[in-house]
């Protein structure tokens, strides 16, 4: 590519960016009425669309322009992205997990002696705001708090499975859980469901694991998963110390505080549920979590909706604190989480491999759909490698 401007002595030349770009993305959601007896319907999608010709994004002042090497998905991303930002009116890109080579720099930045923090040619990694488009593209525009330097031990494809899955499970650990890894006077218990399925778990119980992270003592850790065979992988690969078989969807008469009472376990610290709502609901037993303690989801998006009266009484009378986890991109965090993968702590889990122009048929698909937002694995699509 020819340089678009002088070169600097304080940062690395820019590149050319071309006018139009590759991209996946959502036709406006259709405001035709076409049943007059519905007139309340909701709007829905048109379609997806694969364009050789869409324009490629103009960054703001603060913003980087990303040639795209992969982007992820995982099916709890797609379809939370889908109920939590509803369709707008413009053209809407998906994928917000990526790795990428940074071709241009913030123009705000270049009068600094140093220059930007991350340089032209930087191969980087991220997740980029569920707000704007994402990197189903050739280039997206990013902040600096949606970029860390790609780990150098991985390949972009399973770079690009990490940003999301795990920023979810550092901030439900960290910043809602408020676990102190320093302290070492405090024991930690802790119970995360479906954690051999579902993706932030996974992370979580890497991050729970993770030696640099928690010097001074080893966290306890309770895990629900959907089969017996799981049961192996987690207590000897993943080394945690409970196991509790929980298929999903769960029978009616599935009893969590039951089986820790006939367990003997002591309440847990926080609870990170990755399984969904008939879970969720169940983890605010005073059997399961101790009074004051921490209570998240990161699947059920009906926790941003009035808890139920049952839910509301056990977290009033126990004072506890529960949420569902609002993902934002943190770039200091995905350093952090960066570090820990070149230590060999964290890893991502690439499910599958598809080139950018087969993701119609992937996405129109409804992948995300058929259980599939209970389910393990990130699927990867190949852009500019």
């Amino acid at each position: 590519m020819k340089p678009a401007k002088p070169f600097s002595t304080t940062m690395d030349e820019q590149t050319f960016v071309p006018r139009t770009m590759r991209a996946l993305y959502h036709r406006p959601a259709s405001t035709a009425i076409t049943d007059q007896t519905a007139l309340d319907a909701p709007r829905v999608d048109s379609g997806i669309i694969f364009d050789t010709d869409f324009p490629v994004p103009k960054p703001a002042a603060n913003q980087y322009i990303i040639k795209i090497q992969t982007a992820a998905f995982s099916h709890d991303g797609l379809r939370l992205a889908r109920s939590l930002h509803p369709s707008k009116s413009i053209p809407q890109i998906p994928l917000h997990n990526y790795c990428g080579i940074v071709i241009s720099t913030p123009t705000e930045d270049h009068d600094k002696p140093d220059g930007p923090k991350f340089k032209v040619a930087d191969t980087v990694f991220g997740l980029i705001s569920n707000t704007r488009d994402g990197a189903a593209a050739d280039y997206i525009v990013a902040t600096e708090d949606e970029i860390a330097l790609k780990p150098k031990n991985i390949s972009a494809a399973e770079a690009s499975t990490i940003p999301g899955p795990a920023l979810t499970a550092w901030q439900a650990l960290f910043t809602y859980g408020g676990l102190d890894p320093s302290d070492a006077r405090r024991k930690l218990r802790v119970l995360v469901t479906n954690a051999r399925d579902n993706e932030v778990a996974a992370q979580a119980l890497q991050l729970l694991r993770a030696r640099s992270l928690f010097p001074h003592h080893r966290p306890w850790i309770c895990t629900t998963c959907s089969c017996p065979e799981h049961d192996d992988f987690l207590r000897d690969h993943v080394k945690v110390d409970e196991v509790i078989d929980a298929a999903l969807p769960l029978p009616q008469d599935f009893d969590l505080a039951e089986i820790f009472r006939k367990n003997k376990w002591d309440p847990v610290d926080v609870i990170l549920d990755c399984a969904g709502e008939q879970m969720f609901n169940l983890a605010h037993s005073s059997d399961v979590v101790k009074n004051n303690g921490v209570v998240l989801t990161a699947v059920d998006d009906t926790a941003v909706q009035p808890q139920t009266a049952d839910r509301e009484a056990q977290t009033q009378k126990h004072g506890l604190f529960s949420r569902f986890v609002a993902l934002k991109p943190d770039g200091k965090a995905l350093a952090r989480i960066a570090e820990l993968v070149e230590e060999g702590s964290i890893r991502g889990r690439v499910q599958s491999i598809v080139d950018l122009a087969h993701g119609v048929d992937v996405l129109a698909a409804e992948a995300a759909g058929a259980g599939g937002g209970r389910r393990g694995g990130m699927m990867v699509f190949r852009v500019n490698i």
